[in-house]
């Protein structure tokens, strides 16, 4: 066997090995905790109440996968779209401008609208 197939195995073995289930699918995020983002690699409507942020949160290196859910509210006939309209907006800012912004996603309890909150970072001191 060739040498590049024999390190080509080994790596996809050593990934099958090491990737767990719950590394490769979305995370169901907490109540009362405040998810704040300093990248957005990906965000995505995964249904029309559900949206998908990929990023790193703040004080970690590796990018999380988070599904957050926005109940329909029962007086608003178009159930949870403009909210998340408005979410994707804060997070497509993010998109273009790293290092620029935090996005912060959270809500209160389980069924609570999602919030979502944009924050300028402050810059680093000049030397």
């Amino acid at each position: 066997m060739h040498p590049s197939r024999v390190l080509r195995a080994a790596a996809l073995l050593l990934a099958s090995v090491t990737l767990t289930p719950s590394a490769l699918a979305a995370e169901t995020p907490q109540p009362n905790v405040p998810y704040v983002f300093v990248t957005v690699d990906s965000y995505s409507l995964v249904q029309a109440d559900t949206i998908q942020v990929t990023g790193v949160l703040q004080g970690e290196n590796t990018p999380r996968t988070l599904e957050f859910e926005f109940p329909y509210p029962s007086t608003n006939y178009y159930g949870a779209s403009p909210h998340i309209a408005r979410c994707d907006r804060l997070a497509l800012l993010l998109m273009n401008k790293p290092g620029a912004y935090l996005l912060e996603l959270s809500f209160r309890y389980q069924g609570a609208i999602v919030t979502c909150k944009l924050t300028r970072r402050t810059a680093a001191p000049a030397p």
